[in-house]
């Protein structure tokens, strides 16, 4: 697996298949191989990087510095080696604290980008939510057995999926102790003046049956980026690309068709 050093923490990260370069980046919950659904299904057309964020899975960090101002730095770092046009995002939850400051920052790096089952780091009223996120995962984290609806699962996939619920509890035991409550720091927050000419086409995606953050979170959190477009899965909570994955791979797959980020082996691609 490819490692890259950065400040405090080295990063690993996985790349799958060929074509436009396709970026997922996880939350807080689990680490890169959680996308294992959307890696068989993009990785066909796609070149699909997962990475962990520092602290995470395979991506060792110094657990007294972590906080979350690094994000945007760790993943600009792994596209200065992997990309080579722009990209095409997917950040999940925390996740989002890595690609939207880095999208406002530096949106010549990005084709699209989608926010799923987050806050985002647009601020507003909705952050509210983030206090109970960041101590249900520190919880959770600690080793302390916590119900897998307050981790934003429906209740349906809960009953019926004990097999996947099990996989990811056994993802997020591979992650280090690291305090994540940082996530709530003022000098994170995007305001609306950060946002002043902000043009990434921009997906901000969310569960209805999410009980961690609200069902309603993501379109509040949508109404404070500029140009955002907005989705609701109605049958699965916090982690929709994990309960449903067809779907939500569906949903992704034309918002990115629709902003021009083509896989290779397309017409649309073989007529430019």
């Amino acid at each position: 697996m490819p490692y890259i050093d950065v400040p405090d923490a080295r990063l690993r990260y996985d790349v799958s298949g060929d074509g436009p370069l396709l970026v997922f980046v996880h939350g807080a919950g689990a680490n890169s191989t959680v996308f294992f659904q959307q890696v068989a299904h993009f990785s066909k057309s796609y070149r699909v990087l997962c990475m962990d964020m520092r602290g995470f899975g395979g991506s060792a960090c110094n657990a007294d510095t972590f906080h979350q101002r690094f994000f945007p730095d760790d993943l600009a770092r792994i596209l200065d080696v992997e990309a080579t046009e722009p990209v095409a995002a997917v950040c999940q939850s925390m996740g989002a604290w890595a690609g939207l400051p880095l999208a406002v920052r530096e949106p010549e790096r990005f084709r699209a980008l989608v926010l799923s089952g987050s806050p985002t780091p647009a601020y507003g009223p909705h952050h509210a939510a983030l206090t109970n996120v960041s101590n249900t995962f520190k919880r959770a984290g600690a080793g302390e057995k916590v119900d897998p609806t307050q981790l934003g699962f429906s209740e349906r996939f809960v009953r019926e999926r004990s097999d996947l619920i099990a996989l990811y509890q056994m993802l997020a035991r591979q992650n280090q102790k690291v305090d994540t409550s940082h996530i709530t720091d003022p000098e994170l927050r995007l305001l609306p003046e950060h946002f002043e000419g902000y043009a990434v086409p921009t997906l901000v995606m969310g569960g209805l049956q999410n009980k961690l953050l609200g069902g309603e979170t993501h379109k509040i959190a949508a109404s404070f980026i500029p140009g955002s477009e907005v989705y609701t899965f109605e049958d699965s909570g916090h982690s929709s690309y994990f309960e449903e994955p067809d779907h939500y791979n569906r949903v992704v797959e034309q918002f990115l068709r629709k902003h021009g980020h083509l896989p290779a082996n397309t017409e649309e691609n073989s007529a430019c």
